[in-house]
C-alpha cells in the first residue's frame, strides 16, 4: 500500500482511542486504504477485527463514504458475508469492526497452492454467489470482489464475502495511482472500468475472473500498465480457460466463461442462477467417467482392508498424542469393513473409511505408506507373523510418530520444511504428495538416503538412526489450528513394517550364531573339564548353548527397542530444527545457516553398537 502512515502511530493511536473497549493482538493485513487488527472485545469477551482509516489518508470525503458503505454492509445479514458490528469515529480515527474469520483467504490459497482443484472452486464461487445474490437483491453491489476478500474458514471450509464496496475510492481518478484501484483492475467488469452504471452483473464477472485464476494459477489479462489491464477487459475476449486449464471439468469451465461475457446482458442474470449453474456443472462432471483420474486406481479387497487397518492404527495413535498432551481420556472406537470380492476404487476405500470415522488425513497416510503400486502382503498367517515379529523383538510398534505446534501459519511451516528437510544433517529427499495439497491435509512423503559428497558419505546420526531400524521414507502432515495466534501441527509418522523380516533376520540369525557357539563351547568345556565323554558333553554344551542363544535374544531386543527411542528422538530433532528455523527467520529475516555435520561425527561410543 502506499506509504501514508506509520503502522506504529497507527497502532498506538488504536490504543489510546480504543483501548477501553478492545485489546488489539496484532495486524491481520492491510490495503489500499486501511488496516485491519485482531482484537479481542471486552464487554463480551468475543475476537473482532478492527478495520481502521489511517488519518494520513483521511479527509471528510472520504471518511464519510468509509463510514457509510460500512453501515450499508451491516444491514446485510448472510452465513457467507462478514458480519459488521459498528461503523463508527472517535477523534480523527474512523473505523468499523467486523466478525474475525479464523481461516484465509482465496488469495492465500491461490498463492500457496498454484491451481486449486476443480470442485474446491466451484465450491467456493457458488458460496460467494449466494452471498452475492443475497446482497444485490438488497441493493448492495460489492464492486471489490477479488481472492483477497473471500475468506475460507477453517475447520468449516465456509467461504465468507468481505468488503462491500469500502475498499474503493469512486472518486479517483488516476487508475494507476498505487493501492487505490490499482490491487483490483484485474477483476473489474469492462463497464466498471468505462465507469457507467453497475449492477450485480459486474461482480458476477469478477466472480469469473476469481474461478478463472483459481483454475489456472494465473489472471486472463495482465500488463505492466494498469490502463493496458482495463483495456484488455474491456476489448479482448479472455483467453480459453479450457486450453489454460485442459483437467479442469469443461462443464465447468463454460459456467465460468460465460460469467467473462463482455455484455452483461450474456453473463448469468442473477447470483442464484450462477450458483444453479455451478452446482449443476460440477454434478454432470462427476458423472461423466474419469479414467485418467488418480481416484480410477482399483485395489484389491485385501489391499483395501490393509488401508483400512493402517489408517485406524494412525488415527488410534493420534489420539494417543492427544491423551499424553492433555491427559484426557479418549477412546477410538474399532471399526470392522465387510470388503467386496471384488476390486474396487480406490475412492471408495478413501469414503469407506472417511464414513466409518476415520480422519482423512490418516487415510492418506496408510495409502502413501504403500504406495498405489506397492504389493500387499497376503492375508492369510498375517496375524502370526505380527505375533512373531512382537515375540522377537520385544514390542508390538509398527510406526514411529512425533509432532510439534510451531508458532507460524500452515504455508510458512510448508516452506520452512522445503528449506529444513533436504539440508544437513537430515538429507531427506522430497518425493511426492499423496491426497492432496499439504496445506489441506495432503502427506508429503520424504526418503531418507545416504548423501555421498566429495570426502565420502554424510552419514549422520539422524541418517544412523534411520538406517538403523531400516526407516527408509517418512510421512509428514502439517495441520493449521484455530485461534487468535498462528499456530500449526507438524506430525511425522514412520512405518516400521518394511523392516520388520529384515530385523526379524538379524534377530534369529545372532541368536542361532549364539546357541551354536555356545553349544560348541559348552561341548569343549564339559568333555575337557569332566572326561566324560561326548555323549556326557553334549548335555551341559546344550544348556550352555540355550543360555547364550536367550542372553542374545534378549540383548537384541533391548537393542532394538532402544534404535526405536534413539530414532524417535531424532525425528524430534528434524522437527525441532524446523521451529528453531521459523523462530530465527522471525527474529533475524532468514533462515539459519547449518554448520556440516561430519560422517558420524555426533554419534556417542555406545551408539554403534546397538546393533
Amino acid at each position: 500500500m502506499g506509504t501514508g502512515f506509520v503502522t506504529g502511530d497507527l497502532r498506538a493511536m488504536i490504543d489510546e482511542r480504543l483501548g477501553d473497549q478492545y485489546v488489539v493482538q496484532r495486524e491481520l493485513g492491510r490495503g489500499g486504504m486501511a488496516v485491519v487488527y485482531l482484537a479481542r472485545e471486552r464487554r463480551l469477551d468475543r475476537l473482532v477485527a478492527i478495520k481502521v482509516l489511517p488519518p494520513a489518508l483521511d479527509d471528510s470525503d472520504l471518511r464519510e463514504r468509509f463510514l457509510r458503505e460500512a453501515r450499508t454492509a451491516a444491514q446485510l445479514s448472510h452465513p457467507n458475508i462478514v458480519p459488521i458490528f459498528r461503523a463508527d469515529e472517535i477523534g480523527d480515527l474512523a473505523f468499523f469492526t467486523m466478525g474475525y474469520v479464523d481461516g484465509e483467504s482465496f488469495a492465500e490459497r491461490i498463492q500457496t497452492r498454484g491451481r486449486v482443484p476443480a470442485g474446491e472452486v466451484v465450491r467456493v464461487l457458488r458460496e460467494a454467489a449466494w452471498a452475492l445474490a443475497y446482497a444485490h437483491a438488497r441493493g448492495v453491489i460489492h464492486r471489490d470482489v477479488k481472492p483477497e476478500n473471500l475468506m475460507i474458514e477453517r475447520g468449516t471450509g465456509r467461504v465468507i464475502v468481505t468488503d462491500f464496496g469500502i475498499a474503493r475510492d469512486t472518486r479517483a481518478t488516476n487508475i494507476t495511482r498505487e493501492g487505490w484501484i490499482l490491487g483490483s483492475v484485474h477483476y473489474m467488469s469492462p463497464e466498471q472500468a468505462a465507469g457507467v452504471q453497475l449492477d450485480g452483473r459486474s461482480d458476477l464477472y469478477a466472480l469469473g475472473i476469481v474461478g478463472w485464476q483459481a483454475l489456472t494459477g494465473r489472471l486472463p489479462f495482465e500488463a505492466e500498465q494498469a490502463s493496458a489491464v482495463l483495456m484488455q477487459h474491456a476489448t479482448r475476449q479472455a483467453p480459453s480457460l479450457q486450453a489454460a486449464a485442459p483437467d479442469a471439468p469443461r462443464q465447468v469451465t463454460a459456467v465460468i466463461e460465460r460469467c467473462l461475457a463482455k455484455n452483461p446482458a450474456d453473463r448469468f442474470p442473477t447470483g442464484e442462477a450462477l450458483a444453479e449453474a455451478l452446482t449443476a456443472a460440477w454434478e454432470a462432471a462427476e458423472r461423466e467417467p474419469d479414467t485418467n483420474s488418480a481416484a480410477a486406481v482399483a485395489v484389491s479387497p485385501e489391499r483395501a482392508q490393509e488401508i483400512w487397518r493402517r489408517a485406524s492404527e494412525l488415527q488410534a495413535e493420534a489420539a494417543t498424542r492427544l491423551q499424553r498432551r492433555y491427559r484426557t481420556a479418549a477412546a477410538v472406537p474399532g471399526q470392522e469393513a465387510t470388503v467386496p470380492t471384488d476390486s474396487y476404487s480406490l475412492k471408495d476405500v478413501e469414503a469407506a473409511a472417511i464414513e466409518a470415522g476415520i480422519a482423512t488425513e490418516f487415510v492418506a497416510l496408510a495409502i502413501a505408506e504403500q504406495g498405489q503400486a506397492a504389493p500387499v502382503p497376503s492375508a492369510p498367517g498375517s496375524e502370526r507373523r505380527d505375533r512373531l515379529y512382537t515375540s522377537l523383538l520385544g514390542t508390538g510398534a509398527r510406526s514411529l510418530s512425533v509432532a510439534r505446534t510451531m508458532p507460524a501459519t500452515a504455508r510458512e511451516v510448508l516452506e520452512t520444511i522445503g528449506r529444513v528437510f533436504p539440508e544437513a544433517p537430515f538429507f531427506l529427499s522430497f518425493r511426492e504428495t499423496v491426497g492432496g495439497h499439504p496445506v489441506d491435509g495432503g502427506v508429503m512423503i520424504f526418503k531418507v538416503k545416504l548423501v555421498r559428497a566429495a570426502d565420502g558419505l554424510n552419514f549422520s546420526a539422524f541418517m544412523y538412526r534411520m538406517t538403523q531400524i531400516d526407516l527408509t521414507q517418512i510421512s509428514v502432515t502439517i495441520r493449521a489450528l484455530g485461534g487468535p495466534t498462528a499456530a500449526t501441527e507438524v506430525s511425522v509418522h514412520g512405518d516400521l513394517r518394511p523392516g520388520l523380516r529384515k530385523n526379524l533376520t538379524w534377530d534369529s540369525w545372532f541368536a542361532g550364531t549364539a546357541a551354536a557357539g555356545g553349544a560348541a563351547a559348552g561341548g569343549a568345556v564339559g568333555a575337557v573339564g569332566l572326561g566324560l565323554g561326548a555323549l556326557l558333553a553334549a548335555v551341559p554344551a546344550i544348556g550352555i548353548g540355550a543360555l547364550f542363544g536367550a542372553g542374545t535374544l534378549g540383548w537384541y531386543r533391548w537393542s532394538y527397542r532402544r534404535a526405536l527411542a534413539k530414532a524417535t528422538e531424532e525425528l524430534e530433532s528434524l522437527l525441532l530444527a524446523v521451529e528453531s528455523s521459523i523462530t530465527a527467520q522471525s527474529v533475524f529475516g532468514g533462515a539459519p545457516v547449518r554448520a556440516r555435520v561430519s560422517p558420524l561425527q555426533s554419534l556417542d561410543s555406545g551408539h554403534s553398537s546397538d546393533r
